[in-house]
């Protein structure tokens, strides 16, 4: 069997992407990968926990990242639950004091196109860095979900996306 160059072409590239995809996923995920089994470890602890933060501080330049951290609140109890994921997995859980106690909107967009649009409107990543996702009341025209985009780690100013559309808030 003779293959023609087009032919050999779309072999090589499927078996590029066969070689290479596993690579890349394996590099990190976006924030909502790991939401459902966070929530469900979180529902373990206590059944009335709720979602009040997702962050991470390994952050890539594509809004992907290998470690999520989910925070959750227990009313109830008063107190917090962390829920690490890491590679599509529950890697650690920690009870801890309370802090945030805002429900968390579960319709938030992902992490990625947070990164998008923060880069859209000028900001430099530089890999690791720090993304936080929670619900903001002051310095915002509405309460809701709102994107904390930073360069690295370093940085102390960051770019504000808001968590229901995507767009673009401030700098800060």
């Amino acid at each position: 069997m003779q293959w023609n160059r087009k032919s050999r072409f779309a072999i090589a590239a499927a078996l590029a992407v066969s070689f290479f995809l596993p690579i890349a996923m394996a590099a990190g995920a976006g924030a909502k990968a790991g939401l459902a089994q966070a929530q469900a470890q979180s529902l373990t602890w206590k059944p009335d926990a709720i979602l009040v933060q997702v962050m991470t501080l390994s952050g890539n330049a594509d809004g992907t990242a290998d470690k999520w951290a989910y925070l959750f609140h227990s009313p109830q109890s008063k107190r917090g639950y962390r829920v690490d994921v890491k590679g599509g997995k529950v890697d650690r859980t920690l009870e801890t004091s309370a802090g945030l106690r805002d429900r968390l909107d579960a319709e938030f967009i992902d992490s990625t196109k947070a990164v998008a649009q923060a880069k859209a409107n000028g900001l430099q990543m530089k890999a690791p860095s720090m993304m936080t996702l929670h619900t903001m009341y002051t310095r915002t025209k509405r309460e809701g979900p709102y994107w904390n985009v930073f360069g690295s780690v370093e940085d102390t100013k960051a770019t504000i996306i808001d968590g229901r559309s995507g767009k673009f808030i401030r700098k800060e």
